[in-house]
């Protein structure tokens, strides 16, 4: 876990040797970390809404047709010329 650019905080790093600023960059993270660890738990443990669904045969079809039709994305060529880039 990094606390700042210029000091690599480890297990073995005493706490008298962070700065403030580190410390609660530390803090942060921390905390940041065990809100994602139990917004996970609690997602595992509600039940999904779909289970046991299925696509009625006409979504099925236009989700296979917009999958096949979709642009895949603008050549990068392309935008750099539409940006003036490609000088």
């Amino acid at each position: 876990m990094v606390a700042s650019e210029h000091t690599r905080v480890t297990d073995n790093t005493k706490l008298n040797d962070l700065t403030v600023g580190e410390l609660k960059t530390l803090i942060r993270e921390i905390v940041e970390e065990v809100i994602q660890d139990a917004v996970f738990q609690l997602e595992q443990q509600l039940p999904d809404p779909d289970e046991g669904l299925e696509f009625k045969p006409e979504i099925a079809e236009r989700l296979q047709k917009f999958i096949q039709e979709k642009p895949r994305g603008i050549p990068a060529e392309q935008v750099m010329k539409e940006l003036g880039l490609d000088e």
